[in-house]
């Protein structure tokens, strides 16, 4: 996962989330844990204007960043 890459929401509620609510979105930023150095989390600009830090783990990437 990168900066740019267009993202879905599949975490456990991810079926039920309304269109326009957060389902999709682009991430802005990418953070690493410090100890072990895999990307923990991502801030990510959502299809409703929102702007949040997510975890990666209910995250698939529809469309990565060239």
């Amino acid at each position: 996962m990168q900066v740019g890459d267009l993202i879905k929401f599949k975490g456990t509620w991810g079926s039920s989330v309304l269109r326009g609510e957060r389902s999709t979105g682009i991430v802005m930023k990418v953070w690493t844990n410090g100890r072990t150095r895999r990307i923990q989390s991502v801030d990510v600009l959502w299809d409703n204007g929102d702007i949040g830090n997510t975890l990666t783990k209910g995250l698939e990437v529809l469309d990565e960043a060239g």
